[in-house]
């Protein structure tokens, strides 16, 4: 790992640079990394942003949090890679932007090549250069918010192994706060072999995802930033690294794990009558697709008693276009 050396840090002490990826001709990469040393002993707390470098909340969470945390108050390290793959962050211009995350050199999916490679090709060498901060970790939340094309649900997610390590992450999944927690097990696309978060967990690592954010929101509002970095202050204090109030929500419930995906049924213009976090009941109108002159193509209605937890924000549909993805609620989660 050439370049900024995290783990060189000494405690007392805070400070930022860059880690090298790759330098060779075709390519040269590096991985912004800012840590925080302790100046008591403890464990280690990473968080990452930019792993989808268009949500933006979460890179702003995660620059903002290494900002905020400083050594004297601190047990432990803290680590925050504000933005994973630098070249998504950096690969737009006016005319074109990377509404799916996938680096353009390689044309690889950055959240499928875990635990990476270091010989490999451009995305595996990026995940291999995270993972090897994370795996000397013991705590790690992922931050998200909803792509380019999302209005997305605030909630977290984690994974369940049938370990005792499933223990820990669900103790971060509820103190982080938020009022939605999404269980997943490896069967589970966001969550699979491969990903990040499961790899992670695999090693030993705690870690588990945080969404909140308005991905078609470019310019990141500041109460969806605030829930990353609330809820892990929130996370550092349980767990004896800061001192403080833990704070918790007035009420949080379980997702149900069974995604519902809702798509247009013809071509038209989209209206969408429901956003993020609306509670619908079965049947409900959810949306209209239109003509031109206004006159009504078709008609869109929740398939179940659920919640919002994905606006697509299309303008106009094809037949098949994803509209909205649901899920159930489930049981409170005792926190």
């Amino acid at each position: 790992m050439g370049g900024f050396r995290p783990f060189d840090v000494k405690p007392g002490e805070k400070a930022f640079g860059y880690v090298d990826v790759i330098d060779n001709l075709a390519v040269r990469a590096e991985m912004p990394v800012g840590v925080v040393n302790g100046i008591e002993e403890g464990p280690t707390f990473t968080v990452t942003g930019g792993l989808y470098p268009t949500e933006y909340c979460g890179v702003e969470a995660a620059s903002r949090l290494y900002r905020m945390v400083e050594p004297h108050r601190l047990k432990g390290r803290f680590i925050s890679v504000p933005v994973v793959n630098m070249p998504v962050f950096q690969f737009r211009t006016p005319w074109l932007n990377l509404r799916s995350s996938i680096t353009p050199m390689d044309g690889g999916n950055i959240n499928s090549r875990f635990p990476g490679d270091p010989e490999g090709r451009l995305t595996s060498r990026i995940a291999y250069t995270l993972f090897e901060i994370i795996k000397e970790s013991k705590y790690h939340i992922d931050f998200r918010g909803g792509d380019l094309p999302e209005s997305h649900l605030d909630h977290t997610i984690y994974l369940r192994l049938g370990e005792p390590i499933d223990d820990t992450c669900e103790t971060l999944a509820k103190v982080f706060g938020l009022e939605y927690v999404l269980p997943g097990t490896p069967d589970i696309g966001h969550v699979s072999p491969g990903t990040l978060i499961n790899e992670a967990v695999n090693a030993g690592v705690a870690s588990i995802i945080s969404e909140a954010g308005l991905g078609y929101r470019t310019q990141p509002l500041e109460e969806y930033v605030l829930a990353h970095v609330e809820g892990t202050l929130n996370c550092m204090r349980h767990f004896g690294m800061l001192e403080g109030e833990v704070k918790r929500p007035r009420e949080q419930r379980f997702l149900d794990m069974e995604w519902q995906g809702v798509s247009a049924p013809v071509a038209g213009v989209f209206t969408a009558l429901a956003d993020h976090n609306d509670i619908l009941e079965e049947g409900q109108l959810i949306g209209r697709i239109t003509d031109l002159d206004g006159s009504t193509l078709a008609e869109v209605h929740s398939p179940v008693n659920g919640i919002v937890h994905t606006l697509y924000v299309r303008r106009v549909v094809y037949p098949g276009d994803r509209l909205f993805t649901l899920l159930k609620i489930d049981e409170p989660t005792g926190w």
